[in-house]
């Protein structure tokens, strides 16, 4: 409003000027007065009247003629600046009011010194030069009084209206009202070349000094005095719970002779706890995990006996039969049950760990038969473990062997009292004596001998000493008052697994304390499961068994490992939680031991990088079977071919194992085990090789031969005849002819010729023609005389010689 107000002031003195010049006789001489009493807020009518009487008028018209001048100067001086230093700028256009000024200047009183200076404002656009507007000659009112204008009155609206549709309206930016501010001019330095000068702002400086002052800024770190932490675990981790940088811990493990990543894992209670004590920090580990998926801290003995007396019953014994392979365990097992099962096994031998029970004259007994041959060691193991008895077979006619060692080792480590029936002793050749001193030397004195180890002479074929075998178990199973506590949670061992179709994981386990019933639900491994069905040894179904009774059952989540331990929880949730724990930890161990290890994997890996390398697919019927196989062929020592399990697993041999043998070009190798019927098309189109055998032995010397196939063949050479050039006759047709004396053997059209010129061979080659008395011939022998053309050979002389030869193969050795 202010505004409006003193450019309606401005306007109203120009027009008084405009009418002063029309009429300047009629203008009085009056004494000059000053501007601020003109300016000081008197109303427009009474402001013209004094202007009339003013008698300064002709020095103000000289004064602004002046102005006028300079300022037409000052515009030609602006239009004739060159566009390409890029100075552009806008004037405003004047109004009729102020071309009337040019024309006729107007006596202007003013009390202004000197009058300001044009008002140039700058444009953006490149568009043509506009002219100027003066700036006003007098001050508003308010700027010579110090007050404010008064507002006029509606009578004063009409003429002052008028004035100002006369007076110059003030020209407005193309954009808004404010003038654009000039940028800072800066000299292009380091930080224009980075690109950092655009956020070089007082914002952006007072941040960044604030950043660095707090990181600059010491910061405090209570690091902690007693930790808790479970194991394995990561340096990084380690170091996130000390508050420490992994870099110190690293160091401290170098200095020690360890060398570890920031990635790598620490399974070694000792190892973290000297680290602790380095950083003043007392660390615990923590077995609370450890201990739920445990399920219980206490073996099968200590719940045994932590039970009440009267909930306790005698059990049957679990009497493993161990000995060397084809030394009659299986033969001795059937004779006590009255079956024929060893004629069932293939190649005679046993090769799965059978489990029965036993009803004799001394009462039950149940029975585990292991395999003798050297591939099962493992599950004579497993046997030793779960048995109360080892009874130790030994054929009469040969004595102890390896596998009899084995298992008398075994049977100590599981602290297990050893029985010992020397078995065939209907043979002529039995030598009961030299299984005697046969036994001292192994620190087993037999009670004949004044030692304490029981010993029973037997026959499996016609029965003999059987039931004093019988006796002897009953007699040491009451020695050892073995007992178990039927109403408590069962609990046993997996003696073996497989894949049954339509079943799924099936898995026979004994039953070492409790009662397992159908419908339980059991952790077994990291696996879990709810028992759907259960059989007896001879395949019927049962709805429960006690302690000492060898079942099978089904309703597994996935296949036992055999060897592990089951045991029933309150409900299938529980055992699901359980075995995902147990899974968890198994990982995170697996991962620790691949972290440990693979500094040697990888130096092995370049040791044997020369080697070929076979890989494999294995398939068998059952897990322990599967473990022996996998045993016996990492047993195989060659050190041109490297064995490479690709996937090993227990049922039939499937369309994916083809798919997968082909894609990673493997032999499958099955073991007791069939192809799946569908199959045969997928096996004839991929071309993979397979080899199956129900005797294990029989299969591992495939796969060496497998082996020795990747092998390139050994080449020898073997002389068979040599000859003398005596003349060398050219033909036109054929060449060069040889003139030859059979000096030694025979020289065959087929044989391979090495020319020998000197002591040097000079030529190797086949016969492409051999002649006697110009007719062909298909060998010459010694003393004989013949021409032979060599294939491909002219550079033939007098006295050199053509020695026959043929190249055979021969396989290398691993």
């Amino acid at each position: 409003m202010g505004k409006n107000l003193k450019l309606n002031i401005k306007n109203t003195q120009l027009a008084e000027a405009l009418k002063a010049k029309k009429a300047p006789s009629e203008q009085p001489a009056a004494a000059p007065k000053k501007q601020e009493a003109t300016a000081a807020g008197e109303e427009p009518k009474k402001l013209a009247t004094r202007l009339k009487e003013d008698t300064t008028v002709v020095s103000a018209l000289k004064q602004a003629e002046k102005t006028l001048a300079a300022r037409e100067k000052e515009k030609e001086t602006l239009t004739a600046v060159d566009p390409l230093k890029k100075r552009k700028t806008r004037l405003v256009q004047a109004t009729p009011v102020e071309e009337e000024i040019k024309e006729e200047p107007a006596v202007i009183k003013s009390v202004e010194k000197e009058p300001p200076s044009p008002v140039f404002v700058p444009s953006e656009e490149p568009e043509e030069t506009k002219p100027i507007v003066a700036a006003p000659l007098v001050k508003p009112p308010e700027a010579a009084t110090g007050e404010p204008a008064k507002a006029p009155s509606k009578e004063e609206l009409p003429e002052l209206k008028q004035i100002g549709e006369l007076a110059p309206r003030k020209a407005l930016p193309a954009k808004d009202l404010r003038t654009k501010k000039p940028k800072e001019v800066r000299s292009f330095d380091a930080r224009d070349r980075q690109g950092l000068r655009a956020g070089d702002d007082e914002a952006w400086r007072k941040k960044r000094a604030h950043k660095q002052m707090r990181r600059h800024q010491e910061e405090i770190v209570i690091r902690p005095k007693e930790l808790s932490v479970r194991l394995p675990i990561t340096i990084k981790d380690l170091a996130h719970e000390m508050k420490l940088k992994a870099s110190q811990l690293i160091a401290k493990l170098f200095m020690q002779g360890i060398i570890v990543t920031l990635n790598d894992y620490l399974d070694d209670e000792t190892v973290v706890q000297l680290l602790g004590h380095e950083f003043d920090c007392t660390i615990s580990i923590d077995t609370s995990e450890q201990k739920r998926i445990q399920i219980t801290d206490r073996t099968i003995r200590q719940e045994i006996d932590a039970a009440a007396p009267g909930n306790l019953i005698l059990r049957a014994p679990v009497v493993a039969f161990m000995g060397h392979v084809d030394h009659g365990k299986t033969s001795l097992i059937d004779t006590i049950r009255k079956s024929n099962r060893a004629s069932q096994e293939a190649g005679a031998i046993t090769q799965h760990i059978g489990a029965f029970k036993v009803k004799t004259n001394a009462g039950e007994v149940t029975i585990l038969d292991t395999p003798g041959h050297e591939a099962f060691s493992e599950m004579r193991t497993r046997g030793a473990n779960v048995t109360d008895i080892v009874i130790l077979v030994v054929a009469g006619d040969e004595g102890i062997k390896a596998q009899t060692e084995e298992a008398i080792r075994q049977a100590r480590e599981a602290n297990v009292p050893i029985l010992v029936a020397i078995n065939k002793c209907d043979k002529p050749n039995f030598d009961e004596q030299k299984i005697y001193r046969e036994l001292a030397d192994r620190d087993l004195l037999p009670e004949s001998w004044g030692g304490s180890i029981i010993t029973v002479n037997c026959s499996a074929v016609s029965g003999v000493g059987v039931p004093e075998l019988l006796e002897m178990i009953a007699l040491q199973a009451e020695i050892l008052e073995l007992r178990a506590n039927p109403e408590s949670r069962a609990r046993g061992t997996v003696l073996e697994s497989e894949m049954h179709k339509g079943l799924g994981a099936v898995a026979t386990v004994l039953i070492q304390n409790g009662t397992l019933r159908k419908g339980d639900a059991i952790v077994f491994g990291h696996h879990s499961g709810r028992i759907k069905t259960m059989q007896d040894d001879h395949g019927k179904p049962i709805e429960s068994a006690g302690p000492s009774t060898p079942v099978k059952i089904t309703g597994l989540s996935e296949l036992a490992l055999a060897g592990n331990e089951f045991i029933v929880v309150k409900n299938e949730k529980e055992a699901r939680e359980l075995a995902d724990a147990r899974s968890e930890g198994r990982e995170r161990h697996l991962m620790a031991q691949a972290k440990i290890g693979g500094l040697e994997k990888l130096m092995q890996k370049r040791e044997s990088g020369e080697k070929k390398i076979l890989p494999l697919i294995l398939r068998a019927d059952v897990q322990g079977s599967l473990e022996a196989l996998k045993t016996s062929l990492m047993k195989i020592h060659s050190n041109k071919v490297r064995l490479e399990i690709v996937n090993a697993d227990v049922g039939e041999i499937s369309e994916s194992d083809i798919s997968l043998a082909a894609a990673s070009k493997a032999t499958i190798v099955g073991f007791h085990t069939t192809i799946e019927s569908h199959a045969d098309d997928l096996i004839k189109q991929k071309k993979v090789p397979i080899y199956t055998q129900d005797v294990i032995y029989h299969l591992i010397d495939e796969v060496k031969n497998r082996m020795r196939s990747l092998l390139d063949k050994l080449e020898k050479e073997t002389d068979t005849g040599a000859a003398l050039v005596k003349a060398a006759f050219k033909s036109s047709q054929l060449g060069v002819i040889a003139g030859c004396q059979i000096t030694d053997g025979i020289i065959k059209r087929s044989s391979l010729i090495r020319q020998i010129r000197g002591k040097e061979i000079i030529w190797k080659g086949k016969v492409a023609s051999l002649k006697r008395l110009k007719e062909d011939v298909k060998e010459v022998k010694e003393g004989f005389e013949c021409g032979i053309l060599l294939e491909g050979q002219s550079d033939i002389k007098e006295g050199d010689v053509l020695q026959a030869y043929e190249i055979t193969y021969l396989e290398q050795d691993l």
